[in-house]
């Protein structure tokens, strides 16, 4: 990192010029008001000022509550073909309503009430919207009004009942197991205005199978011999779990195939989730779920709920290979009938730099492959507790033989930090 040619006037430490301390004394108090000030001035402009409940945080509320994290937030902000994606929706926003719920720093929400929304109302459970408070006030906002809690709690607040635009990421690292979704449906059921519209309003999870060995090693074998101790127990724990890491691109070994779709408008709403976490639901989801990339088809998903849901995939090698790891990614979309230049896909592409962190398992078996041959397998996700964005998730792979007929299968355990 480059270091900084011009420190700021406070970075100077106490023992700067001792040499000179005696001459300059009367210089310092003269000047002593105008430093003063000046630091008053900058640390005004850098929204370093802590708000009230700020001032109170614990090591426990902010262990409890890493969306007030800003390493947790900045990531959206230097997301320019997000940002992109979202402003081409707020170009033409004014006049109209707008309610955004996860908001996080409220970045979006500022952006739609600067373009002259008639009123944004943002919503987040994490405390960060206190910050972001102070900082539409500092930029002279009064279209804007922020909300900390859930949405449910702080509804009764708002200046009005009926939206022209909710916007929610709702989807989860296996679609379902976000725990906006909830909320999201809520709002599509009892905030949405007539003609209005969800933003996103569909997302797909995708599949590609990924060859690396050394990772295996590293996670897997590495209890083989710890300080001299065997800690296999520990083999089986890390087996179950579900890696949270950007593949390199070199490591790709399939075709991706598009596994499962699903669209906030035809998705049907869980039972009261409050109850035990999970929505459970017996209502069927009617969406076609099948697609293709690169030639290849995941078939339909029948019969499942918005808390179940089990669906093949089907992929073809790019090279001699052998797959460790099967790695799963989703990607967002909008659709708008009334304004089809604001319509966007907020895809991802395993090895590059993206949206959403892919999630991936690791294969019992590995799958050794001929260029050009069919890995073949099921996925079923489970929501254990959407609160907590948790999903069981099972696992089976084949391969048609080419260099041999092995078929694999794992359960694993996804919960989002």
């Amino acid at each position: 990192m480059p270091s900084r040619k011009n420190p700021p006037p406070y970075a100077s430490g106490p023992n700067h010029n001792k040499k000179n301390n005696n001459n300059n004394k009367n210089e310092k108090k003269n000047n002593a008001s105008g430093r003063n000030a000046s630091v008053e001035r900058i640390i005004a402009n850098e929204s370093l000022l802590a708000t009230e409940s700020e001032k109170h945080a614990t090591s426990k509320s902010l262990y409890g509550d890493p969306g007030a994290r800003i390493s947790g937030n900045v990531h959206n902000i230097y997301d320019r073909i997000r940002m992109r994606a979202y402003q081409s929706i707020l170009k033409n926003i004014k006049g109209k309503s707008l309610l955004h719920l996860g908001c996080g720093m409220g970045l979006i929400s500022m952006i739609a009430a600067r373009s002259l929304a008639s009123v944004v109302v943002a919503v987040d459970h994490s405390a960060i919207v206190d910050a972001a408070q102070v900082v539409a006030k500092q930029n002279g906002l009064q279209n804007i009004s922020f909300f900390h809690g859930s949405l449910r709690d702080v509804m009764p607040q708002f200046p009005l009942q009926k939206f022209d635009v909710i916007l929610c990421e709702w989807m989860g690292a296996f679609l379902v197991n976000d725990s906006l979704l909830d909320d999201a449906l809520f709002a599509r059921d009892n905030l949405l205005a007539e003609g209005g519209v969800m933003c996103p309003d569909g997302s797909s999870i995708h599949v590609v199978g990924v060859s690396d060995y050394a990772f295996h090693l590293d996670t897997v074998e590495y209890w083989s011999n710890v300080y001299g101790f065997k800690m296999e127990p520990m083999k089986a724990l890390v087996r179950q779990e579900v890696e949270t890491c950007s593949v390199p691109a070199a490591n790709i070994a399939t075709s991706t195939c598009l596994a499962h779709t699903v669209n906030i408008a035809t998705l049907k709403k869980s039972i009261e989730s409050d109850m035990n976490g999970t929505g459970s639901s017996s209502n069927n989801n009617n969406n076609n779920n099948g697609g293709e990339v690169e030639g290849e088809t995941a078939k339909k998903m029948s019969g499942q709920d918005l808390n179940d849901y089990t669906v093949p995939f089907s992929m073809r090698a790019s090279r001699d290979t052998t797959v460790n790891y099967l790695t799963f990614f989703v990607d967002a979309t909008f659709t708008n009938p009334n304004d089809p230049g604001a319509n966007f896909v907020l895809g991802i592409r395993p090895g590059g730099s993206n949206l959403w962190t892919e999630t991936s398992v690791g294969l019992p078996e590995p799958l050794p492959l001929r260029a050009g041959e069919t890995l073949s397998g099921e996925l079923r996700v489970r929501v254990v507790d959407r609160r907590r964005g948790a999903a069981a998730v099972d696992i089976t792979a084949r391969t048609d033989g080419g260099v041999a007929k092995v078929e694999t299968s794992g359960s694993y355990v996804y919960q989002h930090c």
